[in-house]
């Protein structure tokens, strides 16, 4: 049976240090198996994924896009 499609985001500002609490918090939970993305979970696989990770300058914003893809289609984007 296929998963319903859906799509999920949310936005935060944090400044350094709370950002990398952030991204402390979201390794904590990917080693737990499971991500809390607002009030749904998603839950991580132990096998394997594709990463893509990149950098870029648009409009004088700068983004790093961080990318998580597996098998059954569910995504995390960052």
């Amino acid at each position: 049976m296929t998963e319903p499609e859906k799509e999920i985001e949310k936005n935060y500002s944090y400044n350094k240090q709370e950002l990398i609490g952030f991204l402390d918090e979201f390794k904590n939970q990917i080693e737990a198996g499971k991500i809390e993305i607002g009030q749904e979970y998603v839950e991580i696989p132990d096998g394997n994924m594709d990463v893509e990770y990149g950098f870029k300058i648009e409009k004088g914003q700068k983004d790093i896009e961080i990318e998580i893809k597996w098998k059954n289609k569910k995504i995390i984007v960052l």
